[in-house]
């Protein structure tokens, strides 16, 4: 199974959020992609096992780059990282075309993302037979 990072630049903002993660999952390795033709290929191998990404598209612009990998990231439970979009609602609506599981500003807790990101991996990108276990012993919880 597989988790990957998009990160279309480099700044504090996505080397703290690196570092975080890896401090998150000491044992695990994310990849990590920045430019929209690394996402895309990565996602088109036929044998893409990608479970969780995340995608720090923190402009209109990068959301535009995304969208057209719609079909790419279908199965993919994501999380979004955008900045302060909130007056944009053009720009909003395109984003939840992705239809996240979670959508953060880019100026909030970074531990916040890392935890959402924690528990979406922890769920979805387990081994079957665990996952499978965990589901039902979910379901068994009053």
């Amino acid at each position: 199974m597989a988790s990957i990072v998009y990160t279309p630049s480099i700044n504090e903002l996505e080397l703290r959020f690196l570092t975080l993660l890896e401090m998150a999952f000491p044992k695990k390795r994310f990849e990590v992609c920045y430019s929209i033709g690394e996402l895309s290929t990565r996602l088109g191998m036929p044998s893409s096992n990608i479970k969780v990404a995340v995608f720090f598209a923190v402009t209109r612009k990068e959301i535009n780059r995304i969208l057209p990998l719609y079909d790419l990231i279908a199965d993919v439970k994501s999380i979004l990282v955008l900045s302060d979009l909130e007056e944009d609602k053009e720009t909003m609506m395109k984003a939840h075309l992705l239809r996240p599981r979670y959508v953060a500003w880019a100026d909030c807790d970074l531990i916040d993302i890392v935890t959402v990101t924690k528990r979406m991996v922890d769920l979805y990108d387990a081994p079957q037979g665990e996952n499978d276990r965990r589901i039902r012993s979910a379901d068994m919880k009053p």
